[in-house]
């Protein structure tokens, strides 16, 4: 018998939570660009954003809450 445990990665995510590259840049114009974007996930392995991230097929959908939990971790106290 194999033991499933839930992480980050495999909890269910509403379908409203995913947004293309575009559409998340157009939610936050003032924060995000395309440029800055496509590169924070051309590094998602490196960098942790990669549990933000479903793929289907060719098309990269980024979870908006987990996106936004990633850069609240990445916060530095000043």
């Amino acid at each position: 018998m194999s033991s499933h445990r839930a992480t980050a990665s495999n909890v269910a995510l509403p379908l409203d939570d995913l947004y293309s590259i575009g559409k998340l840049v157009e939610a936050y114009p003032d924060l995000l660009s395309v440029t800055s974007l496509r590169w924070q996930l051309r590094h998602r392995a490196e960098n942790g954003l990669a549990t933000s991230c479903v793929r289907i097929g060719k098309k990269l959908l980024i979870s908006k809450t987990r996106y936004e939990q990633w850069i609240a971790s990445r916060v530095e106290m000043v």
